[in-house]
C-alpha cells in the first residue's frame, strides 16, 4: 500500500508542477473559480437584465467553460477572459478594470492609439517621432484583422463605442496574445505607416497615467475643444451671433453646479440666435444634474432660436440620454459622428470587487429609458455626418464645427 501511495503523491505533485508551469498555480485554481462564481452572482442580483431569470445558457456555459479552463490559463489569461465574459453581456457599463488588481496584473505597451476614419494612428507616445504614424500592423495581424478579433473581448453599447474603446485594448498585450497577434506578453511589434517595424516593451498599468478619452497630440496643434477638454462646461462666442457651448461632463465643476450653469446660460444665449451644444467629448456623469440645461436648450429653441448639436463615439451614457431629450424636445440638428451609446441604454454601474483576485469593474443596475420604450435605435445618426481623418486632428483643424458654422448660416 506504501508503494501505491506513494506513487500516487507523485503523480498528484507532478500534476501541480505542470499546472504551475503551463497556467495557474494549482493551489490558486480553486480560488479562481469562487471568483467566477461570485461575478456570476453579481450579474444575477445587480443587472436588470438577469435579475429576474437568472443568467442566459449560453452565459452560463461560458462561465462553466471558463472555469474549467482555468488550471491551462495563466493568471493574466483568465483576467483576459473574465472580460470577455463581461463583454458578452452587450452593454459598456458591464466591464473590468485593466488595474487595481491583485492577481493578474495586465501589461501594455506605453503608446496611445485613435481610430481615425483612414485608420489607427498613434496619438501620443513617450518618444515624439511615433506620433501620428499609421500603424498597419501589429505583431502577425493586420489592424483590420485585429480588431475584428479584439471585438469579443470590448465591453459595448454598439459599434461607436467599439471606436472609442478598441484602442486602448489594443495596447494591452494580454489581450493581444488572445486575439492572437504576438506570443511575447513582455513586448509588441508595431509596423508603421512606411513598413518600419519598431518593438516596444510592455509596462504595468499605470492608471494615473492611462488616458481613455481623446488627448491633443504632444507638440501639435489641438482644436479648441480638446484645449479645453478639462473644463467640465464653457461658453465662447465663435462668431458675432454664434455662441459655442461645450458640456464635457453631466457633473458639477469644482466652482460651479450644472444646474446653475444651465440657468446662466439662459441668459447669456438672450443676444444670440444660434448656438453649437458640443457633446462630442461628454461620457456621461448624472443626467438629472442636466435637467436645468435641458430647459434652458428648449426654452432657446421654442423662442426661435437654431441649436447645432455636436456628438461622437465618446458621447455615452447620461451624456446620450441628454442627447436623446434634446434630438426629441427641440428641432436642433445633430453633426459629426455617430454617438457611443444607444437611446435606451443599461446603465447606473455599480462597482464590484472579486475577493481573491481583487479584480474590479462595474455592472449596469439599470436601465435609462428617457423617451420611449419602443425606441429601438442603436445610436443618434447626425443629420450631417462629418468624417474623422487625421490630417484635421494632426493639424489642429475642427471640421464638425465649421460643418456647423457652414449649416447654421442657412437660417
Amino acid at each position: 500500500m506504501t508503494k501505491y501511495f506513494l506513487l500516487a503523491t507523485m503523480i498528484v505533485f507532478m500534476g501541480q508542477i505542470c499546472a504551475a508551469q503551463n497556467g495557474t498555480p494549482a493551489d490558486s485554481i480553486a480560488n479562481w473559480k469562487s471568483d467566477i462564481d461570485y461575478l456570476a452572482d453579481k450579474l444575477t442580483r445587480v443587472h436588470p437584465r438577469f435579475s429576474n431569470c437568472g443568467l442566459p445558457a449560453s452565459l452560463d456555459s461560458a462561465k462553466e467553460d471558463l472555469k474549467s479552463r482555468a488550471s491551462s490559463l495563466t493568471d493574466a489569461q483568465i483576467v483576459v477572459e473574465i472580460q470577455k465574459l463581461l463583454a458578452s453581456v452587450g452593454d459598456g457599463h458591464t466591464i473590468l478594470f485593466p488595474f487595481g488588481m491583485n492577481k493578474g496584473k495586465l501589461l501594455r505597451i506605453p503608446l496611445m492609439f485613435w481610430l481615425f476614419d483612414d485608420g489607427l494612428f498613434v496619438i501620443d507616445a513617450p518618444q515624439k517621432q511615433f506620433i501620428g504614424q499609421k500603424v498597419l500592423r501589429i505583431g502577425s495581424l493586420r489592424t483590420d484583422e485585429l480588431l475584428k478579433r479584439l471585438e469579443p473581448y470590448v465591453s459595448q453599447d454598439n459599434g461607436q463605442q467599439f471606436l472609442w474603446a478598441a484602442p486602448l485594448y489594443c495596447t494591452i498585450t494580454d489581450f493581444l496574445i488572445a486575439a492572437g497577434a504576438i506570443k511575447d506578453r513582455n513586448s509588441a511589434t508595431i509596423t508603421f505607416g512606411n513598413n518600419v517595424n519598431y518593438s516596444f516593451t510592455a509596462e504595468a498599468i499605470d492608471p494615473g497615467k492611462l488616458e481613455i478619452k481623446l488627448v491633443p497630440p504632444k507638440g501639435g496643434i489641438a482644436p479648441a475643444y480638446l484645449m479645453h477638454r478639462e473644463a467640465n462646461f464653457r461658453v465662447e462666442e465663435i462668431r458675432p451671433n454664434v455662441l459655442y457651448v461645450a458640456v464635457n461632463s453631466m457633473n458639477d465643476s469644482q466652482e460651479k453646479t450644472l444646474k446653475d450653469f444651465g440657468k446662466e446660460l439662459r441668459n447669456l444665449l438672450k443676444p444670440y440666435k444660434k448656438m453649437i451644444l458640443d457633446l462630442r467629448y461628454n461620457n456621461g456623469g448624472e443626467a438629472s444634474k442636466a435637467d436645468e440645461l435641458f430647459r434652458t436648450c428648449v426654452s432657446f429653441d421654442v423662442e426661435g432660436g437654431r441649436i447645432a448639436v455636436l456628438v461622437g463615439r465618446m458621447t455615452f451614457s447620461a451624456a446620450q440620454t441628454f442627447a436623446s431629450r434634446i434630438d426629441q424636445w427641440t428641432n436642433a440638428f445633430f453633426l459629426g459622428e455617430k454617438t457611443g451609446s444607444k437611446p435606451n441604454h443599461y446603465g447606473n454601474e455599480r462597482p464590484f470587487k472579486l475577493p481573491f483576485s481583487g479584480l474590479r469593474g462595474t455592472i449596469s443596475s439599470g436601465f435609462n429609458q428617457p423617451i420611449s420604450i419602443n425606441d429601438s435605435r442603436m445610436f443618434i445618426l447626425p443629420e450631417i455626418i462629418v468624417p474623422v481623418k487625421s490630417e484635421s486632428f494632426f493639424s489642429g483643424k475642427d471640421p464638425e464645427v465649421d460643418a456647423a458654422l457652414n449649416e447654421l448660416n442657412k437660417y
